[in-house]
C-alpha cells in the first residue's frame, strides 16, 4: 500500500507539472503536442504500474515530467521522495538533471546542490558529498546554513572531529541555530574525542584547551567534566580531580557509579579515605544506587574487617533488597560457612551473578537502546548525551 501511494504521488506530481507548464507556456503547435506527449507517458507508465514494473514507471513519469521553471520545486520534491523510499539512484538521476539544466534560477542552484549532497550522503558517495556542500558554502546561499548540518554529519561519519567542530563554530554563529542544545552537546562531544586522543598521547595541556572549548559549548558536559578530572589525576592535582567529579555526581546524579572508582582513587592519594567515606554517607540518601552502597561496604570492611561490611550490607538489603548486594554479601559470607554450606551458597552467587552480566547496565533515553558498556553516540539512533546509566536502587 505504501508504495503504491508513493507511485500515485509520482502521477499527481506529472500531472501537476503538466499543468502548470500549460498555464505558463504559449499555446502553439508545439505545446499541443507537448500536451498529448505527456498523456501518452502517462498511460505508458501506468501500463508500468499495473505489471507491476515500479522502477520502469517511475523512469516514464521523470522522462513525461518536462523540467521548467514552474516544475523545478516539482522535481526537487520527487527526488527527496524518491531518496526517502530508498530509489536513491533515481534521486540522484532526478537532480543532476536539474543541475545540467541550462540557466537554471540561482535561487534553486544552491537547493539542488544540497538535495543531491544528501543523496551521495545516502549512498555512501561522501567525498561527493563534502565536494558539492563546500562548493555551497563558497557560493554564500541561502542553503549554506543547511550544508553546514550536512558537512557536520559527514564528518561525524569520518570521525574528523576537528572539522566538525569548526562547523559546528561556523553554524553557530547563525542566532536560529545559537540555543540548539543538540548542536552544542555534539560539538562538545567533539571536543572531548580530540581531548581523549591527546590524553592518550600524554599532550594534558592540549587536552586542557579541548575541553574548555567543549564547555564553551556546553559547561554541564558529563564526559568533558569526566575528561578533565582524569587529566587532572595524571598531573597529579587530585584535589582539582574530586572537585571534577563532585560537580558531575551533584550536576548529573545518574552517572554516580561513573564516578565512584575515579573518587576513591584520588581520596586515596591525599590519603583522606574518610572524607571519602563521609561523601558516599551523605549520598546514598539523596541516590540511593547500589554502586554507593558497594562502594561504602568495601571501605566499612577495610576499616572495620569482614564481618562488620556484612552487617552493613545485611542491614541495607533488608531495607532495599538488590541482586548486585547480595552477590556482595554472598562472597563476604561464603568463606565463613563449612564445606557444605558454603557450596550451595557459591551455586547461589554464580547464579545470581549469572543473571547480573545478562542485564544491560546503559539505556538510551531517546530510542530505547540497552548495552552493558557506556556510548556516549547511541549506536542505534546516533543521537548524542541520550544513554544513561540504569541505576539499580533496590
Amino acid at each position: 500500500m505504501d508504495n503504491a501511494a508513493v507511485y500515485f504521488m509520482l502521477l499527481i506530481a506529472v500531472i501537476a507539472g503538466w499543468v502548470l507548464g500549460r498555464l505558463s507556456a504559449p499555446r502553439n503547435a508545439a505545446a499541443e503536442r507537448n500536451g498529448s506527449d505527456i498523456f501518452e507517458d502517462y498511460f505508458v507508465g501506468l501500463n508500468y504500474l499495473l505489471n507491476d514494473e515500479p522502477d520502469e514507471a517511475i523512469d516514464t513519469f521523470i522522462k513525461a515530467l518536462e523540467i521548467n521553471s514552474e516544475t523545478i520545486e516539482t522535481h526537487l520534491a520527487l527526488g527527496a521522495l524518491l531518496r526517502r523510499r530508498g530509489k536513491v539512484d533515481k534521486a540522484i538521476k532526478v537532480h543532476q538533471a536539474l543541475l545540467a539544466r541550462p540557466g537554471l534560477d540561482q535561487s534553486f542552484f544552491g537547493a539542488t546542490k544540497l538535495q543531491l549532497a544528501v543523496d551521495y550522503i545516502s549512498a555512501g558517495l561522501l567525498d561527493r558529498a563534502e565536494r558539492l556542500l563546500r562548493e555551497i558554502l563558497s557560493d554564500n546561499s541561502a542553503a549554506k546554513w543547511s550544508a553546514l548540518q550536512h558537512l557536520i554529519t559527514i564528518y561525524q561519519m569520518e570521525k574528523e572531529w576537528q572539522k566538525a567542530v569548526d562547523c559546528s563554530d561556523q553554524l553557530l554563529l547563525n542566532s536560529a541555530y545559537k540555543r540548539d542544545q543538540e548542536l552544542r552537546a555534539a560539538a562538545a562531544h567533539y571536543c572531548c574525542e580530540i581531548a581523549e586522543q591527546l590524553v592518550s598521547d600524554k599532550q594534558f595541556v592540549k587536552a586542557k584547551e579541548k575541553i574548555r572549548k567543549a564547555f564553551g559549548f556546553d559547561k554541564r558536559n558529563v564526559r568533558a567534566a569526566m575528561i578533565l578530572a582524569d587529566i587532572e589525576q595524571h598531573l597529579g592535582n587530585y584535589k582539582a580531580a574530586i572537585k571534577q567529579l563532585i560537580g558531575v555526581r551533584n550536576n548529573n546524579p545518574e552517572f554516580i557509579s561513573q564516578v565512584l572508582g575515579p573518587l576513591a582513587e584520588c581520596y586515596e592519594q591525599i590519603h583522606n579515605l574518610p572524607e571519602y567515606e563521609k561523601l558516599l554517607s551523605n549520598t546514598l540518601p539523596q541516590q540511593p544506587d547500589i554502586s554507593v552502597v558497594l562502594a561504602l561496604s568495601e571501605l566499612v570492611k577495610n576499616r572495620s574487617g569482614d564481618q562488620a561490611a556484612i552487617e552493613f550490607l545485611n542491614d541495607y538489603l533488608h531495607k532495599k533488597p538488590s541482586l548486585a548486594g547480595l552477590v556482595e554479601l554472598l562472597r563476604l559470607q561464603i568463606p565463613k560457612t563449612d564445606a557444605e554450606v558454603s557450596s550451595n551458597l557459591n551455586l547461589l552467587q554464580q547464579l545470581v551473578d549469572s543473571l547480573l552480566r545478562k542485564k544491560p547496565a546503559y539505556q538510551c533515553h531517546h530510542c530505547g537502546y540497552e548495552s552493558r558498556s557506556l556510548y556516549w553516540l547511541c549506536p542505534s539512533c546516533q543521537k548524542w548525551d541520550k544513554i544513561k546509566p540504569i541505576m539499580e536502587v533496590s
